[in-house]
């Protein structure tokens, strides 16, 4: 995504996103955590080095630096994105098998046809 694509998406202007890239400007949590969603990534992901290493516990130093109201808010998105992301997943699990009973009657209708058919075949002969 271009720097444009994301701040419209996270509803900040390309400028104040740059600024913030280059560590210029600081942001509040819900930007934080909304940047995360726009990037389909983790907050953690997000405060990595450029190497993909996360340095001396960026993430815990930058959390321990929160005010507590901060840190507050974060743990509470946190938790609402855990528990949205565990309703998903039961979900996806319900779907998956309401998919595989409708398979299950769509072979049981086929074995009947097929069954049918044999009959018929051997009512012929």
């Amino acid at each position: 995504m271009s720097l444009a694509d994301v701040a419209g998406e996270a509803h900040v202007s390309a400028a104040t996103l740059s600024r913030v890239e280059r560590d210029k400007q600081a942001i509040d949590v819900a930007l934080f955590l909304t940047l995360a969603r726009v990037l389909n990534t983790t907050p953690a992901d997000l405060l990595r080095d450029d190497d993909g290493q996360e340095g001396d516990g960026a993430l815990a130093a930058r959390i321990g630096a929160m005010q507590s109201r901060e840190r507050t808010q974060l743990w509470r998105q946190l938790s609402d994105e855990r528990r949205d992301s565990r309703q998903k997943k039961h979900a996806d699990v319900r779907m998956v098998g309401a998919e595989v009973e409708e398979l299950l009657a769509q072979m049981d209708f086929l074995r009947q046809e097929i069954e049918a058919v044999r009959t018929r075949l051997g009512n012929r002969r």
